[in-house]
Parts: structure tokens; sequence; C-alpha cells
């Protein structure tokens, strides 16, 4: 049989052409992006409310740290310049500025995600397929982050994170957290899903997404960078080493604000993996009744409180 002498071309195309479509795309992310998300716009500014618990699958000894922390332990020396880990990407009102690293060779080897703020730490994507530390290195409060391409979706695996809080209202993370975090970009958009999973204070993988905007006119992120200014010691106040921890019994205000404010059962309040799911609506149908009354914070755009609780925001 006469083979043509164009049939290796051919082959070599076409296995071009096969590894072309299984190849990850490489889309590039570079530039800075602001938040966009209007949901939840509250919460990111002023912080959730004290036991703010519901959607989030805390466990009962994460319930018990959030529960019994105390505001102004923020206060405390050792932690009034303490940044947030990497999910604060989500949960704070920051977006940052993406940038490419190249080795000596142009190869892409990591992306870089800055902070406009201290209380973020600029994040390092390896993209050059480096593995983990030991288990037993130094935990930090941005981690350690590795990245690969599936299709035009960057995934970014985060481990060797430093115990700090989940939530600004005490919900604690462990060093035991890893997160997964899924960034696709379309257009002048980029949705960020993240999915934190800590088996020591939540009982289910907790899944929390964003979407930020690119400040495409070249100009930086467009809220006012903050530095850490360390608070002052007030004689007779505090120490600047000690907070006052209440250990609350089970109808103390701190437990109770949600359930009293929003009328709400105290078992959707206080969080857990089953609250994340609409089905839960029906588990507490008998005990829910909408309120009447009005409020001035996590309302309706006339001034009443949401049907939900503060499941909705608006934006302000």
């Amino acid at each position: 049989m006469k083979i043509s002498s164009s049939a290796p071309v051919m082959l070599i195309c076409t296995a071009a052409l096969m590894y072309a479509a299984r190849a990850p795309a490489q889309v590039d992310l570079s530039g800075n992006w602001v938040l966009e998300s209007t949901q939840d716009a509250v919460k990111y500014d002023e912080g959730p409310l004290t036991d703010m618990f519901a959607g989030i699958p805390v466990n009962e000894q994460g319930r018990e740290a959030g529960v019994t922390y105390p505001g102004d332990e923020q206060q405390e020396l050792n932690r009034q310049c303490q940044p947030w880990p990497t999910h604060y990407l989500l949960m704070g009102p920051w977006g940052g500025r993406f940038a490419a690293v190249h080795d000596d060779q142009g190869r892409l080897v990591a992306w870089t995600l800055s902070s406009p703020a201290y209380d973020r730490l600029p994040i390092t994507i390896w993209m050059d397929g480096r593995p983990p530390p030991s288990p037993l290195a130094l935990h930090t409060f941005a981690g350690f982050n590795s990245g690969r391409w599936e299709g035009s979706t960057l995934v970014v695996n985060t481990s060797m994170l430093k115990d700090a809080y989940l939530e600004r209202n005490g919900l604690p993370n462990s060093n035991k957290e890893t997160d997964t975090f899924f960034l696709t970009r379309h257009g002048d958009e980029m949705t960020v899903l993240a999915v934190i999973d800590d088996p020591v204070y939540l009982e289910a993988p907790w899944p929390v997404a964003r979407t930020l905007k690119l400040l495409s006119d070249g100009s930086v992120v467009n809220d006012p960078i903050l530095y850490c200014m360390p608070a002052e010691v007030l004689a007779g106040f505090t120490d600047g080493y000690h907070s006052a921890i209440d250990l609350p019994p089970r109808e103390t205000q701190q437990l109770t604000f949600m359930q009293k404010r929003y009328d709400l059962p105290l078992i959707a309040t206080l969080g857990g993996a089953q609250t994340m799911y609409p089905e839960f609506e029906k588990k507490i149908e008998p005990e829910y009744k909408i309120p009447t009354k009005y409020c001035s914070l996590y309302c309706t755009a006339d001034g009443h409180l949401l049907p939900q609780g503060p499941r909705q925001i608006q934006s302000r």
C-alpha cells in the first residue's frame, strides 16, 4: 500500500489539534479588580451581626467560639494588626491587583494578588506545579496556593493557613482549613467561587461566591489604602493584652440577638449545614411569623424587615 508523503504532516497536525483541544486556556487575569457584588453589602462594610451564623455550616465547637467572642479582642496588642486569611477576599470589601510573574525565560510561574489594605496579605498562586511544604512548616495568613487551569477557569488550592477568624463576628477558622477557589473571567467581570473546608469548625464544606469587576481605565482599587494603626491602651479599660470573655448561658442577648430582631427560631440563626439549603425553610415554617415592625439594618428598600431575615440585603 502506498502512503502519501503528506500523511505524516497530516498526522502531526491532527495530533496538534487534539492536544490544543485538551490544553487548558490561559486567561489573562492581570489588572485591578474591585468587588462588584451588591448582595450582603452591609455585611461587607459594617460586618455581620453578633450571632449571624445562618447559612454557614458551623459545628458546635465553632458556634460556641463565635458566641463567646468579645468584640474588643481585636484591640489586644498582639491582634491589632492581624490580617485575615485568604478567604477574606470573599468576606471583606476589597478586591486587589492580579499580576503575572515570569521566570528569566519568560514562562509564567505564578500569579500574585495584592490587597489595598493591611487586613489581607498579598497572595502568590504558584503555577509551576511545585508541591506544598511540609505540614510542619510555618502556616501564614496567606497560606500556600497552587493553581491550575481547567478550561478557562483558574482553580486554586489553598492550604497552610494560620488559625484566625472565618467571619468578623468571631466565627473561627483553624490551621486545618483548606480552600478551593474557582476564578473565571467573563470580559471585565470575574466570578470567584470558594469552597471552604475546615474539619475543626465546619461540619460541611461552605461555598461562597462573589463577583469582581475590572477597572478598565487602569485606575487602582477605588477604596482608600488603609494602614494598620494600633489602638490606644486605656488605663482602667484595657491593658492591651486581655479581653473580657463572656461565657453566656443559653438565653443571653448575644446568643438571641438575631432571633429577637427578626423573630426567627433560634435553630435558624445559629447556622449548621442544614441552614444552607432551601428545604430548611419548611422545617421552620410552623414557628416562623413574618415580622411587622420596622428596622434600620438588613431591611428591604421600603424599610421593612425581610421575611427571610438578613438573607437578602439591598445595596446602600
